[in-house]
């Protein structure tokens, strides 16, 4: 009895040092809280038009006109093609069943070959993958989301398949393991890459998440928490910059 009960000790200490491992090398690899056009800029980025209206936590980006959107160089805010994780809060600027037609929330692609992005199509949301030239969708149903509301939405691909997650709670998934042959050197928020733009939301997108690993539904941040970052200068979340998977 003493033998098996040492033996069980040492399994679950050596499962338990494995799920540690795994929680210290997972890590948000980029965070905006798009308050401004100078924060952005800081961060390296480009704003093409738009305006910085309140969002989820101070302000966040509308995009309005055609042209409007941001645009960052990925360099090292992706770091697995395997596996992450993306999500952002939308303050709707106008009822869901009023989009036109397709619009981008967030976007990196490899024209024309691998893309990764956070998008509707009409009242529809969707979490899609584009992998060596052929597209993974995981889709919501129709959505009766109200102009004003705010809502948050997350991406995560990996092991687990590709998932849609709406206010926590999963909204659509696909039969799909794995994440784009390779990454772009461009991601655009709030619309595409200048040269192709034409897809502007009409709402205001705000506290943008990337993470290094595919986050299950209780690791999503639903409700930030307010807390002074000095090197943004800005209030941003408690979480922001802690490298966990939290």
């Amino acid at each position: 009895m003493f033998r098996r009960t040492l033996i069980l000790t040492f399994v679950f200490t050596i499962v338990f040092m494995f799920l540690v491992a795994q929680l210290a090398l997972a890590k948000q690899t980029f965070y905006s809280s798009l308050e401004s056009k100078e924060s952005v800029e800081a961060e390296g980025g480009t704003v093409n038009g738009g305006i910085f209206s309140p969002g989820k936590l101070g302000n966040g980006f509308m995009s309005v006109g055609a042209k409007d959107g941001i645009t960052l160089p990925v360099e090292n805010r992706f770091t697995n093609m395997e596996q992450g994780t993306v999500e952002l809060f939308v303050t709707m600027g106008i009822d869901a069943s009023a989009i036109p037609g397709e619009i981008f929330m967030f976007i990196t692609y490899n024209r024309p070959t691998d893309a990764l992005d956070l998008s509707w199509n009409k009242n529809v949301a969707k979490a899609r993958i584009k992998s060596a030239n052929t597209w993974y969708t995981a889709s919501s149903s129709p959505l009766d989301w109200k102009a004003g509301e705010t809502h948050h939405m997350a991406h995560t691909w990996g092991p687990g398949g590709l998932k849609l997650y709406l206010d926590g709670e999963l909204a659509g998934e696909a039969d799909f393991n794995g994440g784009p042959a390779i990454f772009a050197t461009w991601m655009a928020i709030n619309n595409v890459e200048p040269a192709n733009a034409n897809f502007p939301s009409k709402s205001v997108v705000d506290e943008i998440r990337i993470f290094d690993h595919q986050k299950s539904a209780g690791e999503l941040m639903l409700e930030p928490v307010a807390s002074v970052n000095n090197s943004q200068g800005k209030l941003t979340t408690l979480w922001g910059n802690i490298k966990l998977s939290k």
